[in-house]
This record gives structure tokens, C-alpha cells and sequence, in this order.
């Protein structure tokens, strides 16, 4: 294996463990009473900020004004499916579903992203990826799906978001061989803030970040540094990764909301949920180990 993969698989690992620590955290910053919009806007507009601050100072600076017609096309697509609408679709389904919940529909994305991938990207599953697949759904739908999964308008929406996001990973990964990962990054940030402020514009809710308190900006300084460094280390594993890897691996992330959860919300790990973490785990350890062994059968093109 390659040591590109090798960095792609370890920033996979990185990212499934600010993931899991996020959903938790920004469900706690949710549960102060937060309002998903104000929540979105200042999170990502404080992301679009740092974005910018890297860039400026750097020679990505001027590599944006040399960017085609074709690529702020991609930029701008990046910025509606991944840097704005699904964040009001998820934040707002993650104030109404359990935190578990959330995680669990969010880590889909592999399933969803390996149906384009594999046929239409070239990209290959070896037998022993295919069984850590296998396990990971068995976790996910006949284990942890009855452990809290209702069907209720939150969960619906964090699917929704889950779909956006599947395929904004499909477009970054085309996409990222020839924009550098930062701007990819700021655009989706930054184009997804004017987004975000628009929509915000039309719902006549602007006066909720006139009136916000200066509490608020606490909390979300966390969610900022956290949503941040996630996209680092995600854009960089869909950078060195296949996109099936890395979506696979980011699937961990439940399993450290679970055991988050478990600590500080149920203060137990047992029965069903214990289960579902422990699959989950096995399954991804498959997947990551038989992205490092290519001597097994393949499946795909």
C-alpha cells in the first residue's frame, strides 16, 4: 500500500474522532437552547474566518484567482450541498433526535457513497472490506437501528443531510487532485455563510443575530475550532484515501458518541448499544486492515 493511503487512512481515523466528540458537544451547545440557525451561521462563518486567515498568508492566495469557470462551479455546488443547506437540516434534526441517533444516520454516508463510487469511480472493495461493510450495517440498522431509531421528522432530516453530504464527499474527492484542500475548505465555508445569511434573509430571521447574547459565543467557540479541524483531516483523508475508505472509516465516530453518550448522559454502556459499538469497531478495523492488504479478490471495475 501506498503511504499516501496510509496518511489517508490515519486522517480518516482523526476525523471519526472529532466527528464523534462534535455531534456530542454541539448537541450539548443545542440543548442550551441555541437556535440551529444562529448556531449554523456563526459556527461556519467562524470557519469561513479561519479558512480566510490561512489562505491570505499563504500561497493559496493566489492560486484562487487563477481558479477556472469549471472549478468555482464545483466550489459553488461544494458550498450549497455541503457548507450550508445540510447543516440547517441536521442541526435542526439533532435538536429534535438523540445524539446516538444522529451519529448512526450520519455514518451512512459509506453506503451511499460506495453505490457511486464503485461503479462509477473505479474505486475497488476486497472481500474483507466487504464484510466489514456487512458488519457495520448489521450494527447500524438491525442492532443500533432499535435502540432509539423512531422514523421522526429529526431523523428524517438528518438523513437528508447525510444524502447532501454523501454527495458533496463524491465531489470534493473529483474535485481536490486539482484545488488545494484549503480552498476547497474556505469556499465551502464562506460561500455557504452567504448562503446561510440569505436564507436567513428570506426567513426573516436576521434579527436572531441581532439579538443573539454575547453568551452564545462561548459555546460556539468550541463548535468553530471543532468543525475546523474536522475539515482539515477530512479533506485531507478524501485527498490520499479512495472515498470508500475513508467514508467507511469515518463510521468510528459512532462509536465515540456512543461511549461519550454513555459516560456523561446514560453513565452506562450495556445490552444493545454495547453490542452495536462493539461491531461497529470490528467492522471498521476490517475495512482499514484490508485497505492496507490488496492481495484478496476485488469487487468493483
Amino acid at each position: 500500500m501506498s503511504g499516501n493511503i496510509k496518511k489517508g487512512i490515519i486522517f480518516a481515523f482523526i476525523t471519526s474522532l472529532v466527528s464523534g466528540v462534535s455531534i456530542f458537544y454541539n448537541k450539548l451547545v443545542l440543548i442550551q437552547g441555541i437556535d440551529p440557525f444562529v448556531l449554523n451561521i456563526i459556527k461556519n462563518g467562524g470557519a469561513a474566518f479561519i479558512f480566510s486567515f490561512m489562505i491570505l498568508f499563504t500561497s493559496q492566495r493566489s492560486m484562487i484567482t487563477k481558479l477556472s469557470l469549471s472549478s468555482w462551479l464545483k466550489l459553488f455546488i461544494i458550498g450549497i450541498i455541503g457548507g450550508s443547506i445540510p447543516f440547517l437540516l441536521y442541526f435542526e434534526g439533532l435538536r429534535l433526535a438523540s445524539p446516538v441517533t444522529a451519529n448512526l444516520i450520519h455514518k451512512t454516508m459509506f453506503i451511499w457513497v460506495a453505490l457511486v463510487a464503485v461503479p462509477f469511480m473505479g474505486e475497488k472493495l476486497n472481500f474483507l472490506q466487504v464484510v466489514g461493510y456487512l458488519l457495520v450495517i448489521l450494527s447500524n440498522f438491525f442492532i443500533g437501528g432499535f435502540t432509539g431509531f423512531t422514523g421522526g421528522r429529526g431523523e428524517m432530516l438528518i438523513f437528508l443531510a447525510t444524502i447532501l453530504w454523501s454527495a458533496e464527499s463524491i465531489i470534493v474527492k473529483i474535485t481536490i487532485p486539482d484545488i488545494n484542500y484549503k480552498i476547497i475548505a474556505w469556499a465551502r465555508m464562506f460561500l455557504g455563510s452567504i448562503i446561510l445569511l440569505m436564507i436567513a434573509a428570506i426567513q426573516h430571521k436576521s434579527s436572531l443575530l441581532i439579538n443573539i447574547s454575547p453568551s452564545v459565543f462561548l459555546p460556539l467557540t468550541g463548535s468553530i475550532i471543532l468543525l475546523t479541524f474536522y475539515l482539515i483531516t477530512w479533506f485531507k483523508a478524501l485527498k490520499y484515501a479512495p472515498v470508500t475508505l475513508a467514508t467507511s472509516i469515518f463510521v468510528l465516530a459512532t462509536v465515540i458518541t456512543n461511549i461519550l453518550t454513555a459516560i456523561f448522559i446514560n453513565h452506562s454502556l450495556s445490552g444493545l448499544p454495547a453490542v452495536n459499538t462493539m461491531l461497529i469497531a470490528f467492522g471498521v478495523t476490517l475495512i482499514a486492515s484490508a485497505g492496507i492488504n490488496k492481495t484478496h479478490k476485488f469487487i468493483g471495475k
